[in-house]
């Protein structure tokens, strides 16, 4: 059920007409606002740095330089006993903060908005590995497509999160262009 409305005793109340919010799937600013400052900045660094390495993709696609290569791995491949970089590590925290801001705790099941919100979070984890896997063989044009398909994929992702940031949260995402 994407938007489910009931009203039995005790349970979710919608006015009528639909003037405000479902309440079944409201979720309060107590529960969005502690989601955002816990995943928040990691989400935003990450994109900011996924921006980053679309630059540093595009010059070793062109250029072939070895160090360009190199710094582009740094950005998607996890070394031994060091935490991941920023783009690896906020694919979980993309899923926990959009099932905090998109489940309400009225009906915990998972709405429309929470599956598509995934969806992109996974699409997202699959072009890093795909970026990855197309360093490892200096494979530029390859490379480049899997970045355009994550930027497509975290942009995605923030328009459906983006939604439910109000100013009492926080500030929105800011899309990713390059």
């Amino acid at each position: 059920m994407d938007d489910p409305q009931w009203n039995a005793f005790g349970s979710c109340e919608t006015t009528e007409g639909g003037a405000s919010s479902n309440s079944c799937t409201y979720v309060s600013l107590k529960q969005r606002i502690p989601a955002y400052s816990k995943y928040g900045f990691n989400i935003g660094l990450a994109a900011k740095e996924y921006k980053l390495l679309g630059k540093i993709l595009q010059d070793a696609a062109h250029t072939n330089s070895e160090q360009s290569w190199r710094t582009a791995a740094s950005y998607v491949t996890t070394r031994p006993q060091s935490p991941p970089p920023p783009p690896v590590d906020a694919m979980l925290k993309m899923v926990l903060f959009a099932s905090l801001m998109l489940t309400s705790p009225n009906f915990n099941g998972p709405s429309r908005e929470l599956l598509v919100a995934r969806f992109y979070a996974n699409e997202t984890n699959f072009a890093l590995k795909e970026i990855a896997s197309a360093i490892e063989a200096r494979d530029g044009e390859r490379a480049l497509a899997a970045w355009d398909f994550g930027k497509d994929s975290w942009n995605s992702y923030f328009q459906v999160v983006n939604g439910k940031i109000s100013a009492k949260v926080g500030d929105k995402f800011d899309l990713i262009e390059l």
